[in-house]
C-alpha cells in the first residue's frame, strides 16, 4: 500500500484594505502589501508538487463576510478565500482586490484567520502560518490580546508581520512592559513620533498598535519585517530541490570483479517546465492527451497517424526513420549497467572534454559492507595513483551507451566517485586560434602591468575567507524568473502586451559592485596604456559599387610580424542577400539550416530590381551590372526549377514589365540568349506554365522595336520660340 500523501502548509494572509493604507499619491502601503500577497501566491503556484493551502482575509471592507460575525463583533472583515490550493481564479481575485471605506480591528482579523486554520486532528496542515500586513492606523481593542497569544501558541501557528518599520528606540526591556492604552496615548519616555510610510509622523494609535504587535510577536516567537526586507525574498522563484531517485547497478571491473553501487544525480541541467500536463481542480481527474498531425501548408491539412513516420534533420535534409530502422538501435542485455573500460591519468581528461547535462555521485550500495570496502579501496587507489576510470554507462535497457569518467572524491566527511559524461570523437569540435605570444612580447612593462591589474580586479574567486562572486549555487536563473512573471501576467491580463523583464530580474545579470569598482579604478591606466581612436569606415561611391571584381587580384599587404594564415580568418555571417555579392549570399542562405526559400528569393529579386534600375548610359558600369544580373537570374532559375518554379516565374514576369517600360532592348536580348525565361512544365511538372506559354513569353521584343518618335512642335510652340 503506497504511503499516504503528506499535507502541505496552511497559510492565511490578513490584509488591510481600509482607507488608511491607501492615503498616498505615491506608492502606497496597500500597493506594497498587494505585491507581497501576489508574490506569495505565485511562489506557491509554481512550486513543484506544492500541497500548501493559502487563504486570504481582508479587513476594512465595506461589508462583512466571516463565520464569526455576530452583532457588532468582527465587523468589516471579509474572507476572500478560505484555505485552498492556489489557482488562477484566486490570482485574478487578488489582482482585483476591493477597496474599503471602513476601519476594522486588526486583532479581530487575526482571530478570523486563526479560525480558518482550525485543525483539531492535525491531519489537514503540516504547519500553520498567519501573515499580517497593516500599518496599524485603525483603532483596536486589546482586551483579548492575551487570549490571542495563547491561541497562537496552543495551535502552533507562526505569526509573520510584514510592512511596518518598527524602531526600537532604547533597546531596553521597558518596551515589552505593555502596549500602551488602546486610545492612542503614547508611552512615557518617548521623544517624538517616528515617520510613517507616507512621510507623515506616526499617530498615537499606530504607535500603540506597533507596541502591541511587538509584544505578541515576541511571545509567539514570530517575525516582523518591512517591505524592503520582505519583497526581495518573495519576488524570486526558486525551483524546489527534489532528491534524485537511486540508480542501483553493478560496477564491472573486468569479467570477475563487481561492486554493487548506487548513483544519485548531484547536478542536472534545469529547464523551464513545459506545462503539457497539469492537474485540474480535481486531482483525481484523468488527463487525456490528444495528438494530431498536420501538413506544413496554409490549410494545415490533417494527416492520418498511420501515414506518419519519424525523421531526423541532417543539415537541410530530412532523413526518415522507420520501424525497421528502429530495430537496429542498441539494445543491452541488462536493464542498467556501468562497466570500467580502462584507467588513465587524471590530466588526460581536461575540463573541455567533460560533457553531458548531469553529474552523478556514485557510492556503495546501502547496507552492503563488502561493496563499501571494495569501493573505498578503489577510491583510495585512484587518489594515490592520480588516476581516473573511463566507463561505459547504460541507464536502462532502451538507452544508448554513454561514455563517462569516474573521479575520486575524498573529504573529511565522506568519499565517493563522481561520474561525468565524456564526448565521442564525432562530438568533438576543434577550433584553432593564432597564438597571442607574438603580441604580448611586444608589450611594454607598463602595458603588461595595466593588463595584470585588470585581470586581478575582475577576479571572481574569493580571497582568503571571502565568498566567491557569482557562485553558481546561489545565482538564480533569470530566464526562470522572467518566465513565471510573464506567465502570470498573460493569465491575468490575456489581451495586454507582455511586460519587459523586471528590474530585479535584470539585476541578476549585473556584475557585482566590487567588480565595477575595481574596473573603474584601473580603467584610466588601461586607457592611457592602450589609447583608442574611432575608425571611420569609408563608403564606396555608386560608380565603384560594382567594381570590386576588377580589383579582386589585389591582396592585403601585412607586416612580416603580422602574418595571418587563411585558417585564422573567418567569413562574416550571411544574414541577407546584398547587392555586392548577391549570388554568393543567395547560395549561402540556401545552404543554411532550415532556409526560408520564399524569403531568400524575395531578397534576391529585390536586389536584381535595384541593379536593373542602375542600367543605362552605357559604359563599363552598365556592362558589369548586366553581367551580375544575368548571374543572379541563372542561379535563381536553376534553384527554383528544382524547388518551386512558381517563385521564379512570378518574378521574371514582373521583371519583364519593367524591361518593357524602360525599353531595355539590349539587356532583354542577353536574357533571351541565356534562356532565363519562364520555367515550363517540361522542365518541372510542378510548373503551371506550358511550353507554348514559355515560348510566347519572348514576344516582348515586338513591343520594344524603337523608341516612340518625338512629337512635332505645334504652331503655337514655333510662335513662342520666335518671340524669344
Amino acid at each position: 500500500m503506497p504511503p499516504k500523501a503528506q499535507p502541505g502548509e496552511g497559510i492565511v494572509v490578513v490584509l488591510d484594505v481600509g482607507p488608511g493604507v491607501r492615503a498616498s499619491t505615491e506608492i502606497s502601503f496597500f500597493s506594497q502589501a498587494k505585491k507581497c500577497l501576489t508574490n506569495i501566491m505565485q511562489r506557491k503556484m509554481f512550486a513543484e508538487k506544492c500541497k500548501d493551502q493559502v487563504g486570504v482575509v481582508l479587513f476594512g471592507t465595506d461589508g462583512t463576510d466571516n463565520n464569526l460575525a455576530s452583532g457588532d463583533q468582527y465587523q468589516h472583515i471579509t474572507v476572500l478565500r478560505e484555505t485552498m490550493t492556489v489557482d488562477w481564479d484566486m490570482m485574478n481575485e487578488v489582482d482585483q482586490l476591493p477597496f474599503g471605506k471602513a476601519r476594522a480591528d486588526w486583532l479581530d482579523a487575526l482571530v478570523v484567520a486563526m479560525d480558518l486554520l482550525h485543525d483539531p486532528d492535525g491531519m489537514r496542515y503540516s504547519s500553520k502560518k498567519i501573515v499580517l500586513m497593516t500599518d496599524f492606523s485603525g483603532e483596536f481593542s486589546d482586551d483579548q490580546a492575551s487570549k490571542i497569544i495563547a491561541g497562537l501558541n496552543n495551535s502552533g501557528i507562526e505569526l509573520s508581520v510584514i510592512g511596518p518599520e518598527i524602531v526600537d528606540e532604547d533597546n531596553s526591556d521597558d518596551d515589552m512592559d505593555g502596549p500602551g492604552s488602546s486610545n492612542g496615548a503614547p508611552k512615557s519616555g518617548s521623544t517624538g513620533n517616528p515617520v510613517n510610510w507616507n512621510g507623515k509622523p506616526k499617530s498615537a494609535i499606530q504607535l500603540a498598535g506597533e507596541a502591541l504587535i511587538t509584544r505578541i510577536v515576541s511571545e509567539v516567537d514570530g517575525i516582523i519585517c518591512s517591505f524592503d526586507e520582505a519583497i526581495p525574498q518573495l519576488i524570486f522563484f526558486q525551483k524546489k530541490s527534489a532528491g534524485s531517485a537511486n540508480w542501483n547497478t553493478v560496477l564491472d571491473i573486468g569479467p570477475d570483479f563487481q561492486i554493487a553501487i548506487t548513483g544519485k544525480i548531484k547536478v542536472k541541467h534545469s529547464t523551464v517546465p513545459t506545462w503539457k500536463k497539469m492537474h485540474a481542480h480535481d486531482e483525481t481527474a484523468a488527463i487525456i492527451s490528444e495528438t494530431s498531425y498536420h501538413r506544413h501548408d496554409d490549410a494545415q491539412t490533417a494527416v492520418d497517424e498511420a501515414e506518419v513516420i519519424m525523421g531526423y534533420k541532417y543539415g537541410t535534409t530530412l532523413v526518415p526513420f522507420s520501424d525497421e530502422d528502429a530495430q537496429m538501435k542498441f539494445s543491452s542485455d541488462s536493464p542498467r549497467a556501468m562497466s570500467v573500460l580502462g584507467f588513465t591519468r587524471s590530466s588526460n581528461v581536461r575540463h573541455n572534454r567533460r560533457a553531458g547535462d548531469q553529474v552523478l555521485v556514485v557510492t556503495a550500495r546501502e547496507g552492503d559492507e563488502t561493496a563499501a570496502v571494495a569501493l573505498s579501496s578503489l577510491i583510495q587507489a585512484l587518489v594515490e595513483l592520480d588516476m581516473v576510470a573511463i566507463t561505459r554507462r547504460i541507464y536502462n535497457k532502451n538507452s544508448n551507451p554513454v561514455m563517462g569518467v569516474l573521479f575520486p572524491e575524498v573529504t573529511k566527511k565522506y568519499e565517493c566517485l563522481i561520474w561525468i559524461p565524456l564526448p565521442f570523437q564525432e562530438d568533438i569540435r576543434l577550433f584553432t586560434f593564432p597564438s597571442l605570444q607574438r603580441l604580448t612580447e611586444k608589450l611594454a612593462e607598463k602595458e603588461k602591468q595595466a593588463m595584470d591589474d585588470l585581470i586581478t580586479c575582475m577576479d571572481l574567486s574569493g580571497h582568503d575567507d571571502d565568498e566567491e562572486e557569482l557562485e553558481p549555487t546561489t545565482v538564480l536563473n533569470p530566464q526562470l524568473q522572467h518566465y513565471y512573471n510573464v506567465l502570470t501576467h498573460r493569465a491575468i491580463h490575456p489581451h495586454d502586451p507582455l511586460p519587459p523583464p523586471a528590474d530585479h530580474v535584470l539585476n541578476i545579470l549585473k556584475p557585482p559592485e566590487s567588480l565595477c569598482e575595481g574596473r573603474d579604478r584601473v580603467a584610466p591606466s588601461l586607457q592611457a596604456a592602450f589609447p583608442t581612436k574611432r575608425v571611420v569606415k569609408k563608403t564606396k561611391d555608386k560608380a565603384d559599387l560594382f567594381s570590386s571584381d576588377s580589383h579582386a587580384d589585389k591582396k592585403i599587404k601585412l607586416d612580416d610580424d603580422d602574418n595571418v594564415s587563411a585558417g585564422d580568418l573567418t567569413r562574416p555571417l550571411v544574414t541577407k542577400v546584398t547587392s555586392t555579392t548577391p549570388v554568393q549570399d543567395f547560395m549561402a542562405l540556401l545552404g543554411g539550416e532550415a532556409p526560408n526559400f520564399n524569403l531568400i528569393c524575395s531578397q534576391l529579386g529585390n536586389v536584381v530590381m535595384q541593379l536593373l534600375d542602375s542600367i543605362g548610359g552605357g559604359g563599363a558600369t552598365s556592362v558589369a551590372v548586366t553581367t551580375k544580373i544575368l548571374d543572379c537570374l541563372e542561379n535563381f532559375r536553376r534553384e527554383s526549377c528544382g524547388i518551386d518554379p512558381a517563385v521564379y516565374n512570378k518574378f521574371i514576369t514582373s521583371m519583364k514589365d519593367t524591361v518593357t517600360t524602360r525599353s531595355l532592348n539590349e539587356f532583354w536580348s542577353r536574357v533571351k540568349e541565356g534562356n532565363y525565361g519562364l520555367i515550363s512544365s517540361n522542365e518541372n511538372m510542378r510548373s503551371s506554365v506550358s511550353a507554348e506559354e514559355a515560348e510566347a513569353f519572348w514576344q516582348v521584343e515586338v513591343e520594344m522595336q524603337a523608341p516612340p518618335p518625338k512629337p512635332e512642335a505645334s504652331d503655337d510652340m514655333e510662335d513662342l520660340l520666335d518671340d524669344l
